[in-house]
Order: C-alpha cells, then sequence, then structure tokens
C-alpha cells in the first residue's frame, strides 16, 4: 500500500494536464488549480481525478501506519496522511469560485478552508516524518529531504498569500509539485529497510 505513494502524485499531475489541456483560455500562470472546478464549470475530468489521488493517499496512509504505526511519530505521519486525503475529497466535492483573491460564496470558502487544511495536514504530516527519522538512524535521508521540503514549501505559501492574481499560478504550482516530491520520497523511502521496522514488520 506503500507504493501508492508514488502513484497518487502521478495521477493527479496526470489528469491535471489532460483537464487543463481541454479547457480553453485556461492560464496556466495565472489560474490556480481549483479554477478547473470552479463554480459553473462542468468538467468532471479534475474533480474524479482528485477522488482518485484521495483514494490512493488514503491507501498510502494506511501503509505507512502499518509499517510505522508502532511508534507515535509514525501514528503521527499516517494520520495525518489519512486526514489529508478524506480533506482533498472535500476540496473536489465543493467548487471554488470563478473569481480569484476571495470567499465570495458559502462554497468557494468552504473550498478554499478544505484546501487550506489539506496542505496542513502534510504539514503535520511532515513534523511526523522529522520526528520518526530521529529515532532512526536508517530514516538520516527522510529527515533532510523533509526539512529541506518544508522550508522551501513554507517559503513559496508565504509568497503566494502576496501574489497578485494574476500570477498565482506560478507559486500554487511549485508548492504543489514540492508536496508531491515529498510524498513520492516518503513512499519510496518507506519500502526500504529501517533499524527500527526490518526487526518487527515485513516490506510492505
Amino acid at each position: 500500500m506503500v507504493a501508492c505513494g508514488i502513484w497518487a502524485p502521478a495521477v493527479a499531475l496526470g489528469v491535471f494536464a489532460v483537464a487543463s489541456a481541454r479547457r480553453p483560455g485556461y492560464d496556466h500562470v495565472a489560474d490556480t488549480l481549483s479554477k478547473l472546478n470552479a463554480q459553473g464549470t462542468d468538467d468532471w475530468l479534475w474533480p474524479a481525478g482528485l477522488v482518485t489521488y484521495a483514494a490512493l493517499m488514503l491507501l498510502f496512509g494506511a501503509g505507512l501506519r502499518r509499517r510505522f504505526g508502532f511508534r507515535v511519530p509514525g501514528r503521527i505521519l499516517s494520520g495525518a496522511v489519512i486526514v489529508h486525503a478524506v480533506l482533498m475529497v472535500g476540496v473536489a466535492v465543493f467548487r471554488d469560485d470563478v473569481r480569484p483573491g476571495g470567499f465570495f460564496t458559502p462554497e468557494g470558502a468552504l473550498h478554499d478552508y478544505l484546501s487550506g487544511m489539506a496542505f496542513a495536514a502534510l504539514v503535520v504530516a511532515m513534523l511526523g516524518a522529522v520526528a520518526l527519522a530521529s529515532v532512526d538512524q536508517a530514516l538520516r535521508s527522510l529527515r533532510t529531504a523533509t526539512l529541506s521540503v518544508a522550508i522551501v514549501m513554507t517559503v513559496v505559501g508565504i509568497a503566494f498569500l502576496f501574489t497578485p492574481p494574476e500570477v498565482q499560478g506560478i507559486p500554487q504550482r511549485a508548492f504543489v509539485t514540492l508536496a508531491a516530491f515529498w510524498v513520492v520520497f516518503v513512499a519510496a523511502r518507506s519500502r526500504r529497510p529501517t533499524n527500527e521496522t526490518s526487526a518487527l514488520v515485513d516490506g510492505v
């Protein structure tokens, strides 16, 4: 199940590439990913891709629980990933506002809230990964990668908050790409034996 962490970002990015190519006038510089599922649109592909991504991330979280759940940091890591997956279903169901730059409708506000909470859950997962790596020297590379990605994501996230709507698509894509890289890295690293887990669980 841990391998689902490799497939989830790949599926989401692949569906996004197809969905954005099918949308006339979609601007990769100005438009966020959510604009593919904005209110008033009838394209089912992107929300379906998000739900598929969420299902794969749910399985990924379950795999992490099986792999590292015998320690509290491992339970934090896996639990946060599962929460992220559940929140992403809400992101797919509730549509964003057509206009950028604010909460114009209750549904759009809920979409933005759930999206923010979903990425906040990934931050909690990163904290769990760092704590887990601190008690297992074989996971040192996971700690280094997680800290590096978290720092850059923080900078990009702050930049996104102050970015004019005309170019908001750029920092958001950088943020999402970093998150996807981290998920894939965790999935790949979790499939290898560690000092703590090799004697307790079989490879997932």
